[in-house]
């Protein structure tokens, strides 16, 4: 057997020893991928990566991951490993040991979570664009975030600069292609056979380009559609796959049931003195008071937040 062989053999019997009941199952994947692929293990640069993969897509054939599991984040914490790069290299892995087989979650309360994988390069990209002097001309910031949506079209902060640039050409026809098309392939990148995340933690700076890419879209078809419930759907899935609600979509929620017609106009209804930002107490006595009303919709939220 080669280095790597026991190299990643050892890794993974000392993690299912201390965490899985010394579960032999891993293993045995680990076995069946060196007659499959024998190079995929021989050529590892990061043997302790290929064992994190092994053990996460143990753990998430067998129910064992996401909330009140084991998680990628903490399966990489143990193998001194990112967990985006578990999770790369886990679809690897079972792109090889169930070629024959669409994965699919073993039961509906199995938990799914999502995590991309890093985009350093081109988020470099776009950031240095904003702070250039070129993102003051809408001609050349139009063309430029077109060149970087090419270099990855799953990354998705330069959609929504994009949506803006255009609206403010008055181009409302590609404004509207552009935030249609980022939102789709923010979906179509997130979804498991249908499903919606049951976990997108904001906490992973690498999931933050796809729920502002959500975030903004729900915005839109709020602004826009007449039926509203499309967007208090959108805004309800990002609440239940980050209960912590970093970006906020619990306001939303509450500002569409009581009448609102867009963020626009629920944001001016709370803008700051100084014109930044929104004033923060104001807004939470608010939310609170608003909420009571509605807790057939968001009680849930609520009940979990006094639970803590």
């Amino acid at each position: 057997m080669p280095n790597n062989y026991k190299t990643v053999e050892h890794q993974i019997r000392k993690y299912s020893f201390e965490f899985l009941k010394v579960s032999e199952v891993p293993l045995i994947m680990l076995e069946d991928l060196n007659e499959i692929n024998p190079e995929i293990i021989e050529n590892a640069q990061k043997p302790n990566l290929l064992a994190a993969a092994i053990i996460y897509v143990f753990l998430k054939k067998s129910g064992l991951n996401g909330r009140g599991g084991i998680t990628a984040k903490d399966v990489g914490e143990y193998f001194d490993v990112k967990a985006p790069a578990i999770s790369q290299k886990a679809s690897d892995i079972e792109s090889w040991l169930y070629a024959d087989d669409e994965f699919v979650l073993e039961d509906e309360n199995d938990t799914y979570e999502f995590i991309d994988k890093d985009r350093f390069k081109v988020n470099e990209l776009y950031w240095e664009f904003t702070e250039s002097s070129e993102s003051e001309n809408i001609k050349k910031s139009i063309k430029t975030l077109k060149s970087i949506i090419k270099k990855d079209p799953d990354y998705f902060d330069p959609y929504i600069s994009l949506h803006e640039y255009y609206l403010m050409d008055g181009d409302f026809e590609n404004a509207i292609k552009i935030i249609e098309r980022g939102f789709k392939r923010a979906i179509d990148l997130i979804d498991n056979n249908g499903r919606f995340p049951d976990e997108l933690p904001w906490g992973f700076m690498e999931n933050r380009h796809i729920i502002r890419m959500i975030f903004n879209f729900a915005m839109f078809v709020w602004a826009n559609d007449e039926n509203k419930d499309i967007a208090l759907k959108i805004f309800m899935e990002l609440l239940k796959s980050n209960h912590n609600d970093n970006i906020g979509a619990r306001y939303s929620i509450v500002a569409i049931l009581e009448g609102f017609s867009s963020q626009e106009e629920w944001e001016e209804k709370f803008e700051s003195e100084s014109g930044i930002g929104l004033e923060y107490g104001a807004v939470e006595e608010w939310f609170y008071k608003a909420a009571e009303k509605h807790r057939d919709v968001i009680g849930w939220w609520l009940d979990l937040e006094d639970d803590e």
